[in-house]
């Protein structure tokens, strides 16, 4: 059973890509969202706007966020404390 469970799990070294996929997903998606709803109202073809818009941003985010976050944690860990 415990090597069952062990191959659902991702390894270690995968997870801040995961996190990074995960928080785009979400984040895309609410933006997109509102946006949406300020921008055209609840519309009969608003979610058809609301996809099309969000698989773009998502698109575009995704990358920006993998090249923009390792250097992001660069910089913050300059002015964060070592233990």
């Amino acid at each position: 059973m415990k090597e069952k469970e062990n191959r659902m799990k991702i390894k270690k070294k995968h997870e801040g890509k995961i996190t990074m996929i995960i928080m785009v997903f979400f984040m895309t998606m609410i933006i997109s969202l509102v946006n949406t709803l300020r921008n055209y109202g609840l519309e009969p073809d608003f979610a058809a706007k609301w996809l099309q818009s969000w698989g773009f941003a998502f698109i575009v985010a995704l990358p920006v966020v993998m090249i923009v976050m390792p250097n992001t944690k660069k910089l913050v860990s300059k002015f964060v404390e070592k233990q």
